[in-house]
């Protein structure tokens, strides 16, 4: 079995919601207007209660209320509607993919904390369109859940192979003879996001990004890096109320860090593709962990 196989053996499982598609589609239509988004979304009751929720959060810090779909269309732009219509639908296609061994709650929390930093770094990098790094960031793990999901007892045995030490995309490969990055990479393709897209996720553990999407897949690399060692730096796991991505919102916790505790093992490669230096990772992880409980909320829901 390969990565294409996966994917094209469960189209209808993985396949995007009506609403979403027709959202994608009319994006890319230049005759369509913002009332005809504002009709589509309102067919979705529970997408419109999201959105307004996700126009009115601290995220965007629009001054005033917005109360109506029309005026969030036209705040956000069909740009940023088109990717958060497709981070919301993609949370609720893999709802029912998880297993015993998978923690969903997790993996959506470092998701979510990943597609914040991603998206920041891309304004500080001025990526045209910096929104649609969140996605990238979103989905750049997608691949590990769907193998979980798909392929329980082949994930059993990569879970074995991690604890012993191995590293992750080596553990699947020795499994499976693929990995999650190849998996998200097919699963990107058939929602036919932008190619860019689809590489940064493809090759975001890797430490030489491809040339078509050099860019886009050092910034993904960059935020992933650094939200898992995050999580790894945060203290007390066992606690109920354990918060390794809001807790560093705290200035003393980032200066009692060592120093560049989370970059340390970025290659200079990434660094050199991405035009940005190690200075930024500090303000980077301020602020996701600024956003991240009311994005966290709004989009799974917790």
């Amino acid at each position: 079995m390969h990565a294409h196989d996966l994917i094209h053996d469960n189209v209808q499982l993985l396949s995007l919601p009506e609403v979403c598609l027709r959202i994608q589609q009319l994006a890319d239509d230049p005759r369509a207007d913002m009332t005809e988004f504002a009709q589509l979304v309102s067919q979705d009751p529970a997408l419109t209660t999201r959105l307004l929720k996700l126009v009115n959060s601290a995220y965007y810090g629009f001054p005033g209320r917005v109360d109506t779909l029309t005026r969030a269309v036209n705040l956000v732009g069909i740009a940023e509607l088109r990717n958060l219509t497709l981070a919301m639908a993609a949370i609720d296609v893999f709802g029912g993919l998880g297993n015993e061994r998978f923690d969903m709650l997790g993996f959506w929390r470092h998701s979510i904390y990943c597609a914040l930093l991603a998206r920041f770094l891309a304004k500080r990098a001025r990526v045209l369109h910096a929104e649609r790094l969140f996605i990238a960031g979103l989905l750049h793990d997608v691949g590990r859940l769907l193998i979980f999901g798909l392929l329980p007892e082949r994930a059993a045995m990569i879970l074995q192979r991690l604890v012993r030490g191995e590293e992750v995309c080596a553990a699947e490969r020795a499994e499976l003879g693929f990995d999650h990055a190849e998996v998200g990479y097919e699963l990107l393709t058939l929602w036919l996001l932008p190619q860019a897209l689809c590489s940064a996720v493809a090759h975001h553990h890797r430490n030489e990004p491809p040339q078509d999407a050099h860019l886009e897949t050092s910034l993904v690399h960059i935020a992933n890096h650094i939200a898992h060692q995050v999580e790894a730096t945060a203290q007390d796991r066992s606690s109920p109320r354990y918060d390794p991505f809001g807790g560093f919102t705290h200035p003393q916790i980032l200066a009692d860090l060592p120093e560049h505790p989370l970059i340390d093992d970025i290659a200079p490669a990434i660094w050199a593709a991405s035009g940005l230096s190690s200075e930024v990772v500090d303000a980077a992880v301020t602020a996701a962990a600024t956003d991240f409980d009311e994005i966290l909320n709004i989009l799974y829901r917790v």
